[in-house]
């Protein structure tokens, strides 16, 4: 994971510092920005959306803790915070907008450092977290087939089909072995399914077999291992990689989800 750094300090050459005196690249900061006060700062932030940001506390305009104080919380990065004081008032105050560490000035580089790694991991966890939520809403909303009005599918092989797959959905199923059996080509076939049904039969299949899984992974205590097999899945790992380019997270994170 790369990270957005914005670096606030009023004196430039302690900001010069700062910015040349770090490997920033060897702490996966690809982008260094940089502010001299502290509407700048706050222009910065609404701007680039920085994932960290190391802000000295005494600026011009706004004061550190006033920007960090108005743009955390809406813009979620992780911050670092610079002063010459030993202050208890400040602490407490960065404390209030969680800040990830408070550094005295000057400058300790390997403080710094920890520090950023601090950062990088809160960084993280609130994508993470994020994931998380955005897996939990999309799942409220989790819809892998339209419902299909059998009335409404006009051709009789594609009925046959859809019938087929809800009786033999855990066996291995092909349109050239269904093709056989119903005695039609399997180039009408295709046609014909994607027609009717709007999607294509190996992705019903696979979204049907979803289906089926879901339903067992919020009604069952069954491994995915059992739960593969059940659905028609070769095994397993493929059955994680399908669940999750569809679904957006792994069975795991479903369950969880889920309670």
């Amino acid at each position: 994971m790369s990270y957005k750094l914005l670096i606030v300090e009023d004196e430039d050459i302690i900001r010069r510092g700062l910015i040349y005196s770090m490997d920033w690249a060897a702490l996966d900061c690809t982008e260094v920005l940089e502010a001299a006060d502290g509407c700048t700062a706050l222009k910065q932030i609404e701007t680039h959306r920085p994932d960290i940001v190391i802000m000295d506390i005494n600026i011009p305009f706004l004061s550190g803790l006033e920007v960090l104080e108005q743009t955390r919380e809406r813009f979620g990065y992780s911050a670092i915070i610079l002063t010459g004081y030993a202050d208890f008032d400040y602490a407490r105050r960065a404390m209030k907008v969680e800040a990830v560490r408070f550094l005295l000035k000057p400058v300790d580089f390997d403080e710094l450092t920890e520090a950023m790694e601090g950062a990088k991991e809160a960084c993280r966890r609130r994508q993470a977290y994020s994931e998380y939520r955005r897996a939990a809403s999309d799942l409220a909303h989790l819809e892998l087939l339209s419902a299909i009005n059998r009335s409404d599918i006009k051709s009789e092989p594609v009925r046959q089909i859809l019938s087929h797959i809800e009786k033999h959905y855990a066996e291995k199923l092909t349109l050239h072995d269904l093709s056989g059996e119903l005695h039609y080509s399997e180039t009408f076939l295709i046609r014909k399914f994607k027609e009717e049904v709007k999607i294509g039969f190996q992705e019903y299949l696979t979204r049907y077999r979803l289906q089926k899984a879901i339903v067992l992974l919020r009604e069952t205590g069954k491994s995915t291992e059992i739960i593969a097999e059940e659905c028609g899945f070769p095994n397993s790992k493929y059955f994680k990689t399908v669940f999750r380019k569809h679904i957006g997270c792994s069975p795991k994170a479903f369950v969880d989800l889920s309670q």
